[in-house]
């Protein structure tokens, strides 16, 4: 069966540049000889199909998250299972879009969270110990309030306090798990991404 050698996720707030960096991370592993299974972010799948907590025929907050909690779970799976069938010699890294911790940061309340584990049988303990390194990227609204758009992404909504306020909740709630790194806010994505891929060239190095 293939190698696990990690799995990766790249979260933050809106507009922090979570899509070009995924895309040149990608890049970046594949060179290095990895094979790199791509796990793009379950809320922006769901409001692209329709799916959507805001607009006409919006679901709750609530339904909303609980819909993105079980597409994420079922991915997840689907992605840990799919390394086990690939030759004994392939190095996998799984590169996740937002875990499964941004489900609470966006709900905004532990006590709603924690409902929405127990309906679905789930703990919050040990929830993200399957995330090997989690990388936050800061908005940009947090340094530069008239960068922050939403023209880029049909999926965004947040102005650009609502943009600074989930990012701040999205740090919060991942700070204190494993392998946790903060990218600070810039308007120069190129700086944002040479980064990232150190951060993630030295965990592979100390890793392997």
């Amino acid at each position: 069966m293939g190698v696990l050698k990690a799995c990766i996720v790249i979260t933050g707030g809106p507009c922090a540049g979570k899509t070009v960096t995924v895309d040149y991370v990608k890049k970046d592993l594949e060179s290095m000889g990895y094979h790199v299974l791509l796990f793009n972010e379950s809320a922006t799948e769901l409001i692209l199909g329709g799916i959507r907590p805001f607009g006409e025929n919006a679901l709750s907050v609530y339904d909303f998250q609980n819909e993105v909690l079980n597409l994420q779970r079922y991915k997840e799976k689907r992605y840990f299972d799919i390394v086990s069938k690939y030759p004994d010699d392939t190095k996998c890294i799984i590169l996740i879009d937002r875990g499964i911790l941004d489900s609470k940061a966006y709900l905004g309340s532990s006590e709603l969270f924690t409902k929405l584990l127990t309906e679905n049988g789930m703990k919050e303990e040990g929830l993200a110990d399957h995330y090997d390194l989690v990388i936050h990227l800061q908005t940009v609204a947090a340094d530069i309030k008239n960068k922050y758009n939403t023209s880029t992404n049909e999926a965004r909504f947040e102005d650009p306090d609502g943009a600074i306020d989930i990012d701040n909740r999205i740090c919060e709630v991942w700070k204190n798990t494993n392998n946790f790194q903060v990218v600070e806010a810039t308007d120069v994505i190129e700086e944002k991404v040479s980064q990232v891929i150190s951060i993630i060239h030295d965990f592979l190095d100390k890793k392997i």
